[in-house]
């Protein structure tokens, strides 16, 4: 969030609960002397947020670690069902786990990130930093890549100056110079690529999902880095992907 996007009279008490319900996420055990590491609230103050979120039935307590509930998987689901592009999908990513046997993800934005919305798995995808829900930054993903290369070049600048182009590996893009290149690669080329940008030893290749010019998701498939460097591979992927979200877009324009 931007200075500029910032409400004229923040609810502090509301910024506060947001903080916890982040730290809790965060920490590695969330106990109440963790916590109070990681805020700066009295820790009277801190226990009266933190039994009022259990109260309320955000927060469960157990063997004295604090954890986030399952309601914020309801509130999940409901925000999923949002996405139009969800609904329309789901066959197509089953479909491409099965032909390209690897990881498939549909990708969306939201708030200058890249967020992992579905996922289908091949029968030999294997464990990622990858996750549902997950917010990415978008210049270190081949998903995220395509969402910005077909987006405004003003919509491009908001989310570096939002989010800034920070250095995941040491293959990530850091400048604003290099980003531009590569969108212009993508738009050209109809598809993008990561190569060890976001976590090492891991690729994917993906494509946008484009409606009445405007995008909405991408499709991408993850799988190790070596295995893309087969170019056979890597093109059968750029295949798949490509024809996956133009299936989804015709779906989304006629179903």
């Amino acid at each position: 969030m931007t200075d500029a996007d910032l409400p004229n009279r923040p609810i502090k008490t509301a910024v506060r609960v947001f903080e916890l319900i982040n730290v809790v996420q965060g920490v590695e055990e969330a106990t109440f002397t963790n916590i109070s590491k990681e805020v700066d609230m009295a820790e009277s103050t801190l226990h009266d947020y933190l039994t009022t979120l259990v109260h309320v039935g955000y927060l469960s307590r157990n063997d004295r670690k604090y954890t986030l509930s399952l309601q914020f998987l309801d509130h999940g689901i409901a925000a999923r069902e949002t996405f139009s592009v969800y609904s329309k999908s789901k066959s197509t990513l089953k479909n491409l786990a099965d032909e390209s046997g690897a990881a498939v993800w549909l990708m969306v934005e939201e708030n200058g990130k890249a967020v992992y919305l579905s996922q289908e798995l091949g029968e030999d995808s294997i464990e990622t930093h990858e996750r549902l829900g997950k917010h990415e930054y978008m210049h270190c993903l081949a998903s995220g890549k395509v969402l910005l290369a077909f987006s405004s070049d003003k919509h491009v600048e908001e989310v570096v100056d939002q989010h800034g182009l920070p250095e995941k590996t040491s293959e990530s893009i850091t400048t604003m110079e290099e980003l531009r290149a590569e969108l212009s690669v993508i738009r050209e080329q109809g598809y993008a690529v990561n190569h060890n940008e976001a976590a090492k030893g891991t690729s994917a290749v993906a494509a946008p999902i484009i409606i009445d010019e405007s995008v909405v998701g991408a499709v991408a498939i993850s799988a190790p880095v070596t295995r893309v460097d087969n170019e056979s591979f890597r093109n059968k992927l750029i295949e798949l992907v490509s024809t996956g979200s133009n299936e989804i877009e015709l779906k989304m324009t006629y179903d």
